[in-house]
């Protein structure tokens, strides 16, 4: 194909040496336009080589991931093996987190740079625990409250299991549990034995929050409620069940609706859809992490651009994808400097593993 383009460009440079009469600021035109021409196809042709060179990189990229990924997967069948042997119950079982969202890794995740997935940052991650507080109603100290609560309350006696006790800079007391049922057992038992020393506040965990995704435009956080109780009769709406919040229009004009709803009602939203009106509605959980609205920085100001770091507005700046960087996991990688994690994508990326850890954190807040 290169050589027919060439060819016909020589033809219409002879054809036009051999016009005699032609004018000559003709001629140069043409010239020029020739020349233009043959350059613009050796960019396009060096541009085309070089795609070609970079589509192999990334296919080869695409290869090692795919074996690093298999190789984990085969060391975390291992590791699960040695650990617990394998019976008829765990063969039987599916082991699934409701309306839990894939978590892609990382772009640009390559075997020859140091990136770390989320699944290896919060591999280590404890478990949700209840907790509960005890302030002191005279002048105790933590140490002196301690010490009345070992006399007098004995966890033993009510079968419960302590995995935290210590104290805090406010001078209160903090006891932790894995178990809900045992930490408001030992948090009656306080109230029993201790009411005239000690204070008990319980943790109060929020409620789980849902959004449901392109309602019709006529349902509003109003009429929700009433929609949903008469055309889902499984739904139990009774009481404080379900809250409606607030309702938002999408950048595409779609409608979703925000509500609050308890842990039971969630686990049945997440296995089906709802019926408002003459749609069926997907059901999410909904989960933000709050921003900083200038950079983007998860709970704390940080004056810069959200895609590149650099001391500019968002819309100043021109930096490349290529460019990207997240002030999240930079700031992240400052205080774990033995656990990096990449770095090369904006702080809007929604992969980004720094708000998959974020989010992740909230959850244990939550009453799932």
């Amino acid at each position: 194909m290169t050589r027919d383009i060439e060819a016909a460009l020589n033809k219409i440079v002879n054809t036009t040496e051999q016009s005699g009469n032609m004018r000559k600021e003709l001629k140069k035109a043409i010239y020029e336009t020739v020349s233009t021409l043959r350059n613009l196809f050796v960019t396009l042709k060096v541009q085309l080589e070089g795609g070609k060179s970079e589509n192999g990189r990334l296919e080869s990229e695409l290869r090692d991931t795919k074996i690093m990924l298999n190789e984990r997967k085969k060391e975390s069948e291992k590791v699960d093996t040695e650990r617990r042997p394998e019976t008829s119950s765990d063969r039987g079982e599916e082991h699934s987190t409701p309306g839990g969202r894939q978590v892609l890794p990382p772009h640009k995740h390559s075997p020859k740079r140091n990136y770390k997935l989320y699944s290896d940052i919060v591999a280590g991650r404890e478990e949700k625990k209840f907790k509960l507080t005890l302030r002191s109603k005279g002048n105790h100290t933590p140490e002196e409250i301690i010490r009345v609560l070992k006399e007098k309350v004995n966890p033993a006696e009510i079968k419960v299991g302590i995995t935290s006790l210590k104290t805090l800079r406010d001078e209160r007391v903090l006891i932790e549990a894995s178990n809900r049922n045992e930490i408001n057992s030992l948090g009656d038992r306080i109230r029993e034995e201790c009411a005239e020393t000690l204070a008990v506040n319980m943790q109060t965990l929020r409620k789980p929050r849902m959004i449901i995704l392109n309602t019709p435009t006529e349902i509003t956080p109003e009429n929700i409620l009433e929609t949903l109780t008469q055309q889902n009769s499984d739904l139990a709406t009774e009481g404080d069940n379900i809250v409606p919040k607030f309702g938002y229009t999408t950048k595409r004009g779609t409608r979703n609706i925000v509500i609050e709803v308890n842990s039971e009602i969630r686990k049945g939203l997440l296995h089906n859809r709802v019926k408002l009106g003459w749609t069926l509605c997907k059901v999410d959980d909904y989960l933000v992490a709050k921003r900083f609205f200038r950079c983007s920085r998860y709970n704390r100001i940080h004056k810069k651009c959200p895609l590149c770091t650099e001391n500019h507005k968002l819309k100043e700046c021109k930096a490349a994808t290529s460019e990207h960087k997240c002030i999240n996991c930079i700031t992240y990688n400052k205080h774990h400097p033995h656990t990096q994690i990449d770095t090369a994508h904006s702080s809007l990326d929604k992969r980004c593993p720094s708000l998959i850890a974020v989010l992740d954190k909230y959850k244990k807040n939550i009453d799932y």
